[in-house]
This record gives C-alpha cells, structure tokens and sequence, in this order.
C-alpha cells in the first residue's frame, strides 16, 4: 500500500530515488556501448543525432549511416523535408 509520506510498496523507497538509479544504469550503459569504462569519461565527441532535426536542435553532428548498408528510404527524417540552415 502506497502511503503519503511519498514511499512506493512496502520496499520504502522513494520513486524518484527508483528513478535516479535506474537513470545510472542507463547513463553507464550507454557509456560502454561508446567503448568507455566510466561515465566519467564520456566526452562531447561521443554524441551525435541520429536525425537532421535533432541535430540541429541539439548542434551536435548527426550519426554517420553507411548508405551501402541501409537504404536511402530507411535513413531517419522524422517525417519532413526540413534542412537546417
């Protein structure tokens, strides 16, 4: 039973420290599927976009797609015809 003092079920932990951990391990794991042992050493170069938009939005550089693997009409555009500039 969920009471007010702001505790979820009966493992008295709150849901936003359930959320800030679980925020941990996503943020570790995308660090080691860009090949770094530690959070710590993630740097800007490590981010990209994976659409135009994003990219923009973002101004980081958008992912490099080898077009000879993936056809030209399943590269991600969201949608639109819209170039930044």
């Amino acid at each position: 039973m969920t009471g007010t003092s702001g505790t979820s079920g009966t493992s008295g932990t709150s849901p936003v420290a359930t959320y800030l951990r679980a925020l941990a391990m996503e943020t570790t794991m995308l660090a080691r599927a860009c090949g770094k042992s530690d959070v710590r050493r993630l740097e800007p170069e490590d981010l990209v976009a994976l659409t135009v938009e994003a990219a923009a939005l973002a101004e980081v550089p958008l992912a490099e797609v080898p077009l000879a693997e993936v056809p030209l009409a399943e590269v991600p555009l969201a949608g639109t015809d819209w170039v930044p500039g």
